[in-house]
């Protein structure tokens, strides 16, 4: 009796993991057709773009108060080097797919997900439309949640550099 109820157990952890896998094979497969997945890309990109804009602003600011020499200059330019390194987009494509599954996934049948793969104009594309306005809300949240700590200790850790490089310099300018 044991030995059958071990089987049980183990046949219905690898069904549902299966499961799990076809699910998310099939959202990202929904992603692609749809695009969402290199939009996600692209936002996250242009995150990066807009931190590399953000720490080049606070290093200019520096700058036009100073007159530093090479030295401090290198400085300044290692202290935005880490400050970018910190701020980097750190996920992947396969995290960005797996997010999107649990909030936009779990809203569709698996049968669902095929019928909006091969064609989402129907009743379950407005389902879809709907499914997404919700799922993105929560997604976007999700990621600026992981990445508000990171920027506020990059940006605290950054401007804290660059302050003592500024002071160490002695370069004011006159």
């Amino acid at each position: 009796m044991l030995q059958k109820l071990s089987i049980l157990i183990l046949f219905t952890t690898l069904s549902t993991f299966s499961f799990a896998n076809d699910k998310n094979e099939k959202v990202r497969v929904l992603m692609e057709a749809q695009g969402l997945l290199s939009m996600f890309e692209q936002q996250l990109a242009m995150g990066e773009i807009q931190s590399e804009k953000m720490g080049k602003q606070v290093i200019d600011q520096i700058m036009a108060q100073l007159n530093p020499n090479q030295e401090f200059q290198n400085r300044f330019t290692a202290a935005f080097q880490t400050f970018m390194k910190k701020v980097a987009n750190p996920y992947t494509a396969e995290q960005i797919v797996e997010v999107w599954s649990k909030y936009y996934g779990g809203e569709f049948a698996s049968s669902e997900l095929d019928k909006l793969i091969d064609f989402y104009t129907s009743d379950i594309g407005k389902k879809e439309v709907s499914a997404s306005k919700v799922a993105i809300t929560k997604f976007t949240e999700h990621f600026q949640t992981l990445n508000e700590p990171l920027m506020k200790s990059a940006m605290n850790e950054y401007i804290s550099e660059l302050k003592i490089a500024a002071k160490e310099c002695n370069c004011a300018k006159k």
